[in-house]
C-alpha cells in the first residue's frame, strides 16, 4: 500500500495506479482532491466523455438554473456569466453525482464517493472557470486577485462558456488516453480523499511506503492559489478562510503559542535563531510565527507518518531548500533531523540543482536569486 499524505494533483496515486499498486492519497484542499480523482479515470472511458460533455452543455441552456444567493464566483464573473458556469456545474452533479439532492463537494463524504468521471468533468469546469478570468492571475501563479469593482468583472456571453467547456472535456480526454500509453495497464484499488497530515486517519502500521513531497516552506497560499475552483465547488468566504489557514505553508499566521519544541533538530533551531536575530521589519514578529507555525506542522506529520508506516518501510520525501532573505532554511537537513527523533531512518539522499523555485516568481525576491541556488533533495528514510 503506497500512502501520499500531501497528494496535491495525484503524481504518486496515478503513477502507483496505472502501476497495478494498491494506494490511499489525501489532502486538505477539496479541489486538488477533485483533480488527483480526476487523473485515475480509466481509458476505457474516454469514448464517453464528449456525448456527455455535449449532453450536459444542453441541458445547462435550456434547464432554469438555481441561482445562488450569495455565488463565490460573483466576485470575478457578473451575474449572467456566473450563472452559467453554475448550471454546468449542477448539471455535471446531477448526471454524475447525486440526481436527488445536492451534495456539496466540499464535504469529506461527497468527496469519498465521487467518480473519476465526475472528478473530470469538474476538472474541465475549473479549466473553463479558469480560462475566462485568466486577467486575474498574475505574474505570482500561485496568487488570484479579485477587480477592484464590481464593473471590472468579466462578462463572457454562455455560448462562449459553453463551447469553451465542450473543448476543455476534449482536451483532457486526450490527456486520459496519453497517460496510459505512459502506464501499465494493469490497475488497483486507489482512494483519494481529504485528509490532512498532521492527523492521518489510518491505523498504526498499515502502510507499506509513503511517496510525497511536503508544501515547501515558501509561504506559497495555496488556498488562495485555487480561489477559483474553491468557487465553482461553492466554498464561502467562512470556510475558505478556514481552509486558507488549515494548510502546511500558508502565509497566515494563527494566534496562540509560538513555542519551540527541540525535538525540530539543531539546524531547525539555529536557522529560527538567525531568523529572530534579523533586522529586517517583522523578523521578530509575523516570519518568526510563520516558520514555527511550518515546523511544527511538518514535524507533527512526521510522526504521523512513522505511525502509520511498518516496520522497515520506506518513506521518499522530496523537499527543497529555501531562504528568508540572506540565510539558507535547509529544509532537507531540518527534515532529517526531525525524521530520526520520529523513527525514520535516513537510508540515501540525493541533492539536485533546482532549475526553478517557487520564490522567483516573488519581484522583489529576484535581487536576492542571484547570488544563491536553490536545492531539490530526495530523502530516503526506513521506519524503524
Amino acid at each position: 500500500m503506497v500512502f501520499d499524505p500531501w497528494n496535491g494533483s495525484g503524481t504518486t496515486t496515478q503513477t502507483a495506479y496505472r502501476a497495478g499498486m494498491p494506494c490511499i492519497g489525501t489532502d486538505l484542499n477539496p479541489v486538488m482532491v477533485v483533480v488527483a480523482k480526476a487523473g485515475l479515470l480509466s481509458a476505457l472511458d474516454v469514448e464517453s466523455l464528449l456525448p456527455l460533455a455535449q449532453t450536459i452543455v444542453e441541458q445547462a441552456a435550456h434547464r432554469q438554473v438555481e441561482a445562488l444567493s450569495d455565488d463565490p464566483l460573483h466576485s470575478w464573473l457578473i451575474p449572467q456569466s456566473a450563472l452559467a458556469i453554475r448550471g454546468l456545474e449542477q448539471e455535471i452533479h446531477r448526471t454524475l453525482v447525486s440526481h436527488a439532492e445536492y451534495r456539496v463537494l466540499t464535504s469529506e463524504d461527497t468527496l469519498a464517493t465521487l467518480s473519476p468521471l465526475a472528478a473530470l468533468f469538474y476538472v474541465a469546469l475549473f479549466r473553463t472557470t479558469r480560462r475566462f478570468l485568466v486577467d486575474f492571475i498574475p505574474s505570482n501563479p500561485t496568487w488570484t486577485k479579485r477587480p477592484s469593482a464590481p464593473a471590472h468583472r468579466k462578462r463572457p456571453s454562455p455560448e462562449k462558456i459553453y463551447e469553451a467547456f465542450a473543448e476543455d472535456v476534449r482536451v483532457l480526454s486526450h490527456k486520459v488516453l496519453e497517460a496510459r500509453n505512459l502506464f501499465f495497464d494493469d490497475a488497483s484499488p486507489a482512494l483519494v480523499r481529504l485528509g490532512n497530515a498532521e492527523n492521518i486517519g489510518l491505523q498504526k502500521d498499515s502502510v507499506g511506503a509513503v511517496i510525497s513531497s511536503p508544501p515547501y516552506c515558501t509561504r506559497i497560499d495555496y488556498a488562495v492559489a485555487t480561489a477559483i475552483e474553491l468557487a465553482v465547488l461553492r466554498m464561502g468566504t467562512g470556510d475558505f478562510d478556514a481552509l486558507r489557514r488549515s494548510l502546511t505553508g500558508t502565509s497566515t499566521v494563527e494566534r496562540g503559542s509560538q513555542e519551540i519544541d527541540t525535538r525540530w533538530g539543531k539546524t531547525c533551531l539555529n536557522f529560527l535563531d538567525a531568523l529572530y536575530q534579523h533586522s529586517s521589519k517583522a523578523s521578530k514578529t509575523y516570519y518568526f510565527k510563520n516558520h514555527v507555525q511550518y515546523f511544527r506542522s511538518l514535524h507533527t506529520s512526521l510522526q504521523e507518518i512513522a505511525r502509520v508506516l511498518e516496520p522497515q518501510a520506506p518513506c521518499v520525501l522530496v523537499v527543497q531548500d529555501s531562504y528568508y532573505k540572506q540565510i539558507r532554511n535547509d529544509i532537507a537537513q531540518i527534515t532529517c533531523e526531525m525524521a530520526a527523533n520520529v523513527g525514520l531512518q535516513l537510508r540515501r539522499q540525493q541533492h539536485f540543482s533546482a532549475t526553478r523555485s517557487m520564490v522567483g516568481v516573488n519581484q522583489q525576491a529576484k535581487k536576492y536569486l542571484q547570488k544563491r541556488t536553490n536545492i531539490e533533495s530526495v530523502l530516503c528514510f526506513e521506519n524503524s
